[in-house]
């Protein structure tokens, strides 16, 4: 072939120009020899185009192709069709796959296959295309018998595993050529999720052994991966004591490891699942089951304290909600108050001003009540007056005093109450003390009026002030709280939370349905 054609040709492919590289082939009077042509290293320009994801020029190149010169290897043993793979060229692997889906049964001279090679560099993508033609290729083994899913579960990638298991379930009791499966593989890497997939697909393989013995609890205690271990340890079917060909067990490789954090983790999670020396196996050995029973009341006794410190913030979390449901039925108090002081304090100082029988409207005495010689007038007007004042120093307090302490807040509403009482009385007072000059000479309506309304006034106030000194003076309270705390004693886990007590006795206050201030 003349050089100058050939290096017109080679510098066209590797711009990746179509037109060019057409121009040069029509030129050509061989254009087959031009596709047989390699680069200086090896490559041929399908190699280069695949290698170089250029899809519009691979498009081209493929019809001037057979599979036999479109698989040439270069000097780094790959050829065009598995470069494409490896590089995660998902649209030339599918072009090539669509003229010659034989193409991905063809490996390197380590019989690595195109689908290891794209699933080493997690290309789904190009793994799933792969698959799509043809399964089997999950069963390609290289030289040193591993799959591809040995190689992937080392590494870690689990959507490329699930893939490959989804396809063939089957795949992962393939053994290589040391007699390990991807098992053994994956508890050498650091996804549990990866183990996970492989013992859902078969169980099976949990005790299988390698030609040395080995199971994958060896291998994971060897590797120093105590959470593959902690997670080997919880599958029912573990042989725990398994025994390698160098009579040793997991226990016994623990601990020729080196002293630190790895190895006591994989020491205890081994104890606590029954494990023993090699030598102590078919043997009691006292100081193992020393060991574990040790470690279960270690590991009962961190749990009880576990549990202690959730009871601990949820007793915090009650008191929080009661103190805060507390201050919230003080504020409401205060504001009834208000509302109710200003609402006396209208009613008195409007009915002053709206007397039966009006006013005078001329002479000397304009404005004089006509009622206003009239005993019960006068102390109307002294009653009403008495509640109008009492109930404005109220709404005045209320509106000044910022309290926001709730035992300050307790202390005004106790102070403002008493006000109000009297507020109250005066106002009932004012009202008979008029019945009596509104009825007339029919005086028995107001003495009725009198024995309805003053045993009900009397009877509530009673009823409140017993209230207010059984909470100054804690009535009964001393014999109900012994008896809680005798109760609470004859509990062992109620001395555990002991130091909760004070904190219920300190708003102990505020759990009572109803209590007067």
């Amino acid at each position: 072939m003349d050089l100058r054609l050939h290096q017109a040709f080679f510098s066209a492919v590797r711009s990746g120009d179509v037109d060019a590289v057409r121009a040069v082939v029509d030129a050509a009077d061989d254009s087959a020899s031009l596709t047989a042509a390699q680069a200086e290293g090896g490559e041929t320009a399908l190699y280069i185009a695949a290698e170089g994801n250029m899809e519009e020029l691979c498009r081209y190149l493929l019809p001037l192709y057979t599979l036999e010169t479109a698989t040439v290897r270069s000097r780094l043993d790959l050829d065009a069709f598995h470069v494409a793979a490896k590089s995660g060229h998902t649209g030339i692997v599918k072009e090539f796959l669509n003229k010659w889906p034989e193409a991905c049964k063809i490996c390197d001279s380590s019989n690595t296959s195109p689908l290891y090679s794209a699933a080493a560099k997690d290309h789904l993508d190009i793994v799933n295309a792969i698959l799509d033609v043809d399964e089997s290729n999950a069963r390609i083994v290289r030289k040193n018998g591993k799959t591809s899913l040995h190689h992937v579960s080392r590494i870690g990638y689990y959507r490329i595993v699930k893939t490959l298991i989804q396809r063939d379930p089957e795949v992962v009791t393939v053994i290589d050529k040391k007699g390990q499966s991807a098992l053994h593989m994956a508890v050498k890497g650091k996804n549990p999720d990866v183990v996970e997939e492989l013992l859902m697909a078969d169980v099976s393989i949990l005790n299988l052994r390698d030609k040395k013995g080995n199971t994958a609890l060896h291998i994971a205690t060897r590797k120093w991966r105590p959470q593959m271990v902690q997670l080997l340890l919880t599958y029912e079917s573990i042989e725990v004591n398994a025994i390698n060909n160098q009579k040793e067990t997991a226990l016994d490789l623990a601990e020729k490891m080196p002293y630190g954090e790895s190895q006591k983790e994989i020491i205890e999670s081994l104890l606590e699942h029954g494990a023993k020396k090699a030598c102590n196996v078919g043997k009691v050995d006292e100081n193992s089951e020393l060991r574990r029973t040790v470690s279960d009341i270690k590991h009962n006794v961190h749990e009880q304290l576990i549990q202690n410190a959730k009871t601990n913030k949820r007793v915090s979390n009650i008191k929080k909600e009661l103190k805060k449901l507390h201050r919230e039925a003080v504020q409401n108090t205060i504001n009834s108050v208000t509302m109710v002081a200003v609402l006396i304090a209208s009613i008195a100082f409007i009915g002053i001003f709206n007397l039966p029988g009006e006013y005078q409207q001329d002479g000397p005495d304009t404005g004089k009540a006509y009622i206003a010689n009239r005993i019960g007038f006068r102390a109307f007007c002294l009653l009403n007056a008495t509640a109008l004042f009492i109930s404005l120093a109220v709404v005045v307090v209320q509106i000044t005093l910022v309290a926001w302490d709730t035992g300050a807040q307790k202390l005004v509403i106790s102070i403002v109450n008493k006000m109000m009482w009297s507020a109250c009385l005066s106002t009932c007072g004012a009202f008979l003390s008029l019945a009596y000059v509104v009825v007339g000479k029919q005086q028995w309506m107001a003495i009725a009026v009198t024995a309805v309304g003053g045993p009900i006034m009397a009877s509530t106030l009673l009823f409140l002030g017993y209230l207010v000194l059984r909470q100054r003076f804690k009535f009964g309270e001393d014999k109900e709280r012994r008896i809680k705390r005798a109760s609470g004693s004859k509990s062992f886990s109620w001395s555990l939370h002991s130091d909760q007590a004070s904190d219920i006795d300190a708003f102990s206050d505020n759990d009572k349905k109803i209590y007067a201030l």
